[in-house]
């Protein structure tokens, strides 16, 4: 997960020595941020679902759709951000 947030971070700021307008890199950066977070708390879903009873994996697996979705969208934010789509 580390990996994945240092290597999206390294990417913007490559990004940023390429000219990328401050504003642009900043919404990318808050949106590559969510979606790590997102990821993270599908993981933590994803590990409490297979520790919970019928009524708890259900719960946790809704939950897990959901943080994967949001971190999903937040995804393309953040690239449509550094595109400079709005």
């Amino acid at each position: 997960m580390r990996q994945t947030f240092f290597g999206i971070a390294t990417a913007l700021s490559l990004i940023a020595f390429a000219g990328a307008s401050h504003a642009q890199l900043g919404k990318a950066a808050s949106e590559a941020s969510d979606a790590a977070e997102h990821k993270i708390d599908q993981k933590r879903a994803e590990s409490d679902a297979k520790k919970s009873g019928p009524v708890g994996k259900a719960v946790n697996n809704v939950k897990s759709e959901y943080h994967k979705n949001r971190s999903k969208n937040s995804a393309e934010k953040a690239k449509d951000a550094l595109k400079g789509k709005d």
